[in-house]
C-alpha cells in the first residue's frame, strides 16, 4: 500500500528479490516481535502501520472469473466497501494498481493549465 487510496499489486517474486522489501519484512518483524518492557510505552504509528502496507493478496483463476480478495484490513483502510464501492485498476510501471475513486478523482481535480 504506497497510500490509503493506493495500493500496488507485486508479485511474490518481485518481493523476495528486492532489497527493499527484505528490508521492510525485518522491520516489521522487529516491531511486531518486540517485547513489552512498558505497558505505558507505546511504538510509533508508522512502524505499527508497515505490518498493513505490506499483505499477500491472492488472484484466483477463474470459477466462474478471475477474483482479487482484499485482505479487510486493506479495504478497511482504503474505505473499500463490498457492492458499496468501486475502485479503479491502472496499469502503471508494469504493475497493477487499485486506486479508489477519491485518490483517482483528486488527482484529476488540478486544471490543466496548472500542470503546464
Amino acid at each position: 500500500m504506497g497510500s490509503p487510496g493506493r495500493c500496488r499489486l507485486l508479485s511474490s517474486t518481485e518481493v523476495d528479490k528486492e532489497a527493499d522489501f527484505q528490508s521492510l519484512r525485518a522491520r516489521i518483524d522487529a516491531e511486531l516481535n518486540a517485547p513489552s518492557t512498558d505497558p505505558l510505552e507505546f511504538s510509533d504509528e508508522v512502524s505499527v502501520g508497515l505490518a498493513l502496507r505490506l499483505m499477500s493478496v491472492q488472484i484466483k483463476p477463474p470459477d466462474p472469473a478471475w477474483r482479487l480478495t482484499l485482505p479487510k484490513p486493506i479495504a478497511s483502510i482504503m474505505q473499500i466497501r463490498p457492492g458499496e464501492s468501486d475502485v479503479a485498476a491502472l496499469f502503471l510501471q508494469g504493475h497493477i494498481e487499485l486506486w479508489t475513486i477519491e485518490t483517482l478523482r483528486s488527482a484529476v481535480t488540478p486544471p490543466l493549465t496548472e500542470i503546464i
